[in-house]
């Protein structure tokens, strides 16, 4: 039988002295202060159809603002735009134009690299046991962020009336060599399912 869309995974308590409000594992896994970024993107289009893109993405997490720039493999800008508490979109050709891209765009690099903006609203265990933080945001919308054993992470975003909305897989980033930073995701899987629905696999090329 299939789960009705209109209830969100139940969230059981962690019994003892490690339950707190707040538990130190919610927001590990978001970037602190000022990075570059640069990723392969494979995006996948409405129709089925594959892109190979290059992304730039520029980042402050104390002021919260985003730059991203993307490109094609051959290195012609296709997208610019910034987040300052409002999208500025500098450069668009079709079909990353529309103001509705734009704004979808920098919604998916604020959900990837930015703490969400909302409040705790409940910390615990999912039914497998993975540890899990869900928070309410300013805009009516949920997300939980669910913790992997080996570093890596998921996050859950549903709209309001609780239908699933966006996820992202994170993989571990890479350990050991002299550019390789630690907590970066050396992979980010994002699946949005609200029509027209795409997903982005961003392969970290380089974190700065």
């Amino acid at each position: 039988s299939s789960l009705p869309c209109s209830s969100l995974p139940a969230v059981f308590s962690v019994d003892g002295p490690s339950a707190s409000a707040s538990p130190p594992g919610c927001g590990w896994m978001f970037p602190e202060g000022e990075w570059q970024f640069l990723h392969s993107i494979e995006a996948t289009i409405p129709g089925g159809q594959k892109v190979l893109l290059m992304g730039l993405t520029v980042i402050s997490s104390r002021a919260r603002t985003a730059r991203c720039v993307i490109m094609t493999i051959e290195g012609l800008v296709v997208f610019d735009a910034g987040y300052d508490r409002q999208i500025i979109i500098n450069r668009g050709i079709s079909p990353f134009n529309s103001e509705d891209f734009a704004k979808g765009l920098m919604d998916d690099i604020q959900m990837l690299f930015f703490r969400p903006q909302g409040r705790l609203i409940r910390s615990g265990v999912l039914k497998n046991g993975s540890p899990v933080c869900r928070y309410e945001n300013p805009d009516g919308h949920i997300v939980d962020l669910i913790s992997d054993s080996d570093e890596s992470w998921e996050l859950k975003q549903y709209r309001q009336g609780f239908a699933l909305d966006r996820t992202v897989r994170a993989s571990p980033g890479r350990k050991g060599g002299q550019n390789d930073s630690i907590g970066i995701p050396s992979r980010l899987e994002l699946m949005a399912y609200s029509p027209p629905g795409y997903t982005l696999v961003l392969d970290l090329v380089e974190a700065v």
